[in-house]
């Protein structure tokens, strides 16, 4: 017994056994020898496709030796394809599943794709989801930064710099240095975002060109804003946007045919969810035959 124990821990021993096992699944599950052969064809187009390959990857054609090797390979995947099917080693594994669920979804959306939309579908596309397609506001302003760390009552220093702004002061000589841009064109709310944050380019993009106004707040501290120019935010036409409508037309229209399939396909099958209750330890079982829930 000592001495199984010890030859029991060699890898050697692990790996032949675990040899013996496979093997004797495959003897299972292999049909019977008079089965017929399958078939294994490799096409024109697909001796066409691994040359491709081949030409994509190393800027030159495949040799003959290199091509029957390509092939050769191929059969090899084929042949171990099958194999592992024949022994089910596709069933419960997530990520086959999923690549399976990935491919099947990719052909039914190419089955799906209609052809190109008229201008009249896309019309109504851009209307009913304006926001989707509506520009920013956009404004052309000038800054003057006022910093706290400086011990200011950022309120009072803000009223007396606008005082000096409205008597003709040069606005380069007010203010504290920053390193944050004085002038911006034509900036959109997005953007003017980024450098002040969400609440300020809310509040100046409602100003009006004109004077100066202010103090406005932002994570850097106080600013006070003179709006040169505005753009305000619009729906454009069709004919601005039609690329991106129709880009975002078709995504949709793909997604709704892939859920009116899948909801024709689940109509086949019957479908059993086990829970088990809180506080009990028995099951129960709930069965749904179709999308509208009946049951079986």
């Amino acid at each position: 017994m000592k001495n199984f124990r010890i030859l029991w821990r060699e890898p050697l021993i692990h790996f032949l056994v675990i040899g013996a096992g496979l093997f004797l699944l495959f003897e299972l599950t292999r049909p019977p020898s008079g089965t017929t052969t399958e078939r294994i064809v490799v096409s024109a187009s697909q001796v066409e496709q691994l040359s491709a390959q081949f030409r994509r990857t190393w800027l030159r054609p495949p040799t003959k030796t290199e091509l029957t090797g390509l092939i050769d390979n191929f059969v090899r995947d084929e042949v171990y394809y099958r194999e592992a099917l024949a022994l089910g080693l596709d069933r419960d594994d997530p990520f086959v599943r999923r690549r399976m669920r990935q491919k099947l979804e990719f052909l039914l959306e190419d089955l799906s794709v209609e052809n190109d939309p008229n201008d009249p579908v896309l019309a109504d596309y851009l209307q009913l989801h304006a926001d989707m397609f509506r520009s920013e506001p956009r404004i052309s302003f000038r800054q003057i930064y006022l910093n706290p760390d400086k011990g200011r009552d950022l309120e009072a220093d803000a009223n007396k710099i606008l005082t000096r702004l409205h008597a003709g002061v040069n606005p380069k000589t007010l203010g504290d240095p920053t390193l944050v841009a004085e002038f911006f064109n034509m900036a959109a709310q997005s953007m003017i975002a980024r450098s002040f944050g969400s609440a300020f380019a809310r509040e100046v993009v409602t100003l009006n060109p004109g004077g100066w106004s202010g103090p406005f707040y932002s994570g850097l501290g106080a600013h006070l804003v003179l709006v040169m120019e505005k753009k305000k935010a619009h729906l454009p036409e069709l004919a601005e946007v039609r690329a991106q409508v129709e880009r975002e037309y078709l995504a949709q229209r793909r997604r709704e045919q892939k859920d009116i399939t899948y909801q024709k396909l689940l109509q086949r099958y019957e479908v059993v969810v086990e829970t088990t209750l809180p506080g009990s330890t028995a099951g129960k079982a709930m069965a749904v035959t179709n999308s509208d829930g009946t049951e079986p």
